[in-house]
């Protein structure tokens, strides 16, 4: 009896078929597209009408997304891990340098933009109109210096008996905020990122003088290329960011999520010291636009809530509407 056993005709078949699949699904993320698995999942879905939809909304959320007349359709998600080329970064000179990484820059702008597109991708498989409630999530791999992962989570929604938009709306606006985004008379475009790695090499004559007596290196003062680095790189990130909601033909962005990383190196060569700032500057946003161009945004109307304190009504609220 041998110790093998040849496999059947079926099984050929399948492993043909799934590595057919993984093929499929490669060329599809080299595109910047959805793995296959994933396609036929939510195609899967539209095709059962949606029997059971899942959410990361909060209740509140889901209800005055209700209210609006939006029905949550399913939790979508889009990720990229991504590998970041060399970086040429210092050389101990003499001289104050300054320069963009633009290898990193770009490959925090490109990754951010894969996650958002495929979750697009999902949202639209779905027959959505949009997705609200994006959460931009990065992260890095201390097994893999040079590996950086961006992945975006968020709720497909469908407005009832509309037609479908050419493409789906991404926002980062909670249910809440898009409550209220609505009933200002505008509605989310899309979501915008900016992204910026700088460098600030303060050279050898400036840190000495930094570090020295009478140089300063016991009083307080400003470290202006360090300071005009940030600005630099916040003006590079917001640039970006612009850009994009001008390819929307948006008016504006709201909900922006501003968050800066600085380190401070200190190398030291041929007994020679040297002091370096690095800065990853990012925007995210979500670009918007006017319902209407004539629209009037309702004045709030104040109102005081009021708690009961009695026996027996311990606890009851009502509400009192201050009227101008």
């Amino acid at each position: 009896m041998p110790f093998w056993k040849r496999s059947s005709p079926e099984d050929e078949q399948r492993r043909s078929q799934a590595l057919q699949d993984a093929e499929a699904s490669r060329r599809s993320l080299e595109a910047g597209g959805l793995p296959l698995q994933a396609q036929r999942r939510l195609s899967e879905e539209v095709q059962a009408g949606h029997p059971l939809f899942t959410s990361d909304l909060s209740v509140k959320e889901f209800s005055l997304v209700r209210n609006q007349g939006y029905t949550a359709l399913s939790q979508v998600m889009g990720s990229s891990i991504y590998q970041v080329g060399w970086q040429f970064t210092r050389t101990f000179s003499w001289n104050t340098t300054a320069y963009e990484l633009t290898n990193v820059s770009n490959a925090h702008q490109h990754a951010a933009q894969l996650a958002l597109g495929r979750l697009e991708q999902e949202a639209a498989l779905l027959r959505a109109h949009g997705v609200i409630g994006v959460r931009l999530n990065t992260r890095d791999y201390e097994w893999g210096q040079n590996l950086l992962e961006y992945t975006a989570i968020g709720t497909a929604i469908r407005l009832e008996n509309t037609p479908l938009p050419p493409r789906p709306f991404l926002s980062d606006l909670s249910g809440q905020e898009f409550w209220t985004l609505l009933q200002a008379g505008y509605y989310p475009d899309g979501v915008v990122t900016g992204f910026c790695s700088y460098y600030v090499s303060l050279g050898s004559q400036a840190t000495r003088q930094l570090n020295s007596w009478f140089g300063g290196g016991w009083t307080n003062q400003e470290i202006v290329p360090f300071s005009q680095g940030l600005y630099t790189a916040r003006s590079l990130a917001m640039d970006r960011l612009l850009n994009m909601a001008r390819r929307l033909n948006a008016i504006g962005v709201v909900g922006m999520h501003i968050h800066s990383n600085r380190r401070l190196i200190e190398q030291e060569s041929n007994e020679t010291k040297y002091m370096d700032f690095s800065v990853q500057f990012s925007a995210v946003g979500t670009a918007i636009n006017a319902l209407r161009k004539d629209h009037v945004i309702p004045a709030p109307q104040p109102t005081l809530t009021f708690t009961d304190l009695r026996p027996g009504r311990r606890g009851e609220t009502s509400e009192l509407t201050i009227k101008g």
